[in-house]
């Protein structure tokens, strides 16, 4: 009998379609108040009103476009590698030898929603408060803050998919590096 290695998994965000709601009213907040810019650059002039009616023009289209790609939001786990995809802001694959392992962490309401990081390696991609999985890997991956704007590299990626405790099975624990010996260490020094 052959060994069928690892059965393919998919796993979607949970709380997408609440995060996707969220952006949509915060892009129809931004169309209103540009709207609200405009008709006041309309009624007294001014070249700052104009430039402020733009840049909500531009935040509005960008949210919107978000509130759009939300919901294709997924986690693809294959034999050889696993691609992350978080609306605009992250779509990476990264091959399967390079993740170190995974745990099940549970994410506090207070630590929001989105992309959220510390700029400490770790990244967290969440839609949902409650159980998800974290993964450690090998080799960063890059995840915009704002998109094409500004990117962080993360090794550690929280994401609240469904069945996190699926995803941590797939990978297991993150394995100890091993110790450097003191005498190795100040080898280096030298």
């Amino acid at each position: 009998m052959t060994n069928p290695g690892h059965v393919p998994l998919l796993f979607s965000f949970r709380g997408i379609r609440l995060l996707q709601v969220i952006v949509a009213i915060g892009a129809g907040a931004i169309a209103i108040g540009g709207v609200v810019v405009l008709k006041a650059y309309l009624d007294e002039g001014g070249v700052p009103l104009l430039l402020m009616g733009v840049l909500f023009g531009i935040l509005f289209i960008w949210m919107f476009g978000m509130a759009l790609r939300l919901p294709t939001s997924f986690v693809a786990i294959s034999e050889d590698r696993m691609r992350i995809r978080y609306g605009g802001f992250v779509d990476a694959i990264v091959e399967t030898r390079d993740v170190a392992g995974a745990q099940l962490v549970t994410w506090k309401w207070w630590r929001g929603l989105g992309v959220r990081t510390g700029f400490g390696g770790g990244v967290a991609l969440v839609a949902a408060w409650g159980p998800a999985a974290e993964v450690t890997l090998k080799s960063p991956i890059r995840v915009w803050l704002i998109p094409r704007l500004w990117r962080v590299s993360a090794t550690r990626v929280v994401l609240s998919v469904r069945n996190p405790h699926k995803f941590v099975e797939r990978f297991g624990p993150v394995k100890a590096e091993p110790q450097k010996s003191a005498a190795a260490s100040k080898r280096k020094r030298r």
